[in-house]
């Protein structure tokens, strides 16, 4: 079972315990003959209002009734412990009702679970990510650079919706920061209610695999998360085995196509921009550091794991 499946499957349990429960107080309350027939009764003043509405008919009387039949049936619900409320099924998500779709486009729930899985599975909890506002410099070799490369990247993020630059390539060697300050990026993000999903790049080649080995009808669903989610990040570009017709081939693909739906893309690298032109050749090179709408930044300095010991 692929991870959309699973949370999808995942998403309409949720949606299945929710309205088990309502039903489940609905039919608890009708256990007392009193509001069972104030119930019956709305349902059936409703009926009939709507019914006489479509006929152009005058209703007036009735909707007065059915104020008053309603109101007591509030009385004695609370006389049992219970609201209407609680005939109401308590979605997890209020914007799709635990469908996990909207309009025909997965809800950012949706994103939320894929990225809570994804990022656990290369050790990062979205519940404990750092924040621009409690990062430390004193590690760095250059606090001062390393001060405004934060600053400048927190600024991106308020403006992404506005700005040109829609992408950002983080350089720099193991250990340098780059995962750290992608956390900043995330959690500044989720705030704005971005849809984020996170892949390693050894985990997005894996999907590219699929893809492309897949030949019935579930293949063109395969990338739609990567294609339609606000935010990609693919980290430690480069440390994927290349796979003829598959690697470029596909990272382009989404790169491209993400840039013609006006979404953005993080990427963070240990290869300098030689070593991925070398590696992903011209086109895929030109979607990934093309300057016009992608901001770079090449952290050096010395491995901060090593001076946190």
């Amino acid at each position: 079972m692929n991870i959309k499946t699973k949370i999808l499957n995942q998403i309409n349990l949720d949606k299945q315990k929710a309205e088990h429960s309502s039903e489940v107080n609905l039919n608890k309350a009708l256990q007392d003959k009193e509001f069972k027939s104030l119930y019956l009764k709305l349902k059936t003043l409703n009926f009939d209002i709507a019914k006489k509405e479509f006929e152009k008919q005058n209703v007036n009387s009735m909707k007065k009734e059915y104020k008053e039949v309603y109101a007591k049936a509030i009385k004695r619900l609370k006389d049992l412990g219970m609201t209407f409320d609680d005939f109401k099924p308590d979605y997890k998500c209020k914007l799709c009702k635990d469908t996990g779709f909207i309009d025909g486009k997965y809800c950012k729930c949706f994103y939320t679970r894929m990225n809570k899985q994804l990022t656990s599975n290369v050790g990062i909890d979205i519940n404990f990510l750092h924040t621009f506002e409690n990062s430390k410099f004193d590690l760095f070799d250059d606090k001062e650079k390393m001060q405004k490369v934060y600053q400048k990247i927190e600024g991106w993020c308020e403006k992404i919706d506005d700005s040109k630059f829609k992408n950002l390539v983080l350089c720099g060697q193991t250990g340098v920061g780059k995962t750290y300050l992608v956390e900043c990026v995330c959690n500044k993000l989720l705030k704005k209610d971005k849809s984020i999903i996170f892949y390693s790049a050894f985990a997005l080649n894996n999907l590219f695999l699929k893809f492309h080995t897949t030949f019935d009808e579930s293949k063109q669903s395969l990338l739609d998360g990567v294609l339609d989610c606000e935010l990609l990040i693919i980290d430690d570009l480069g440390s994927e085995p290349q796979i003829k017709k598959v690697n470029e081939d596909y990272l382009y693909l989404v790169l491209n196509e993400r840039l013609q739906k006006n979404k953005s893309t993080i990427i963070t690298t240990n290869l300098t921009l030689r070593q991925i032109l070398d590696r992903y050749g011209d086109r895929t090179f030109s979607r990934i550091c093309n300057k016009a709408n992608t901001i770079i930044v090449n952290i050096e300095n010395s491995d901060l794991r090593l001076k946190r010991q």
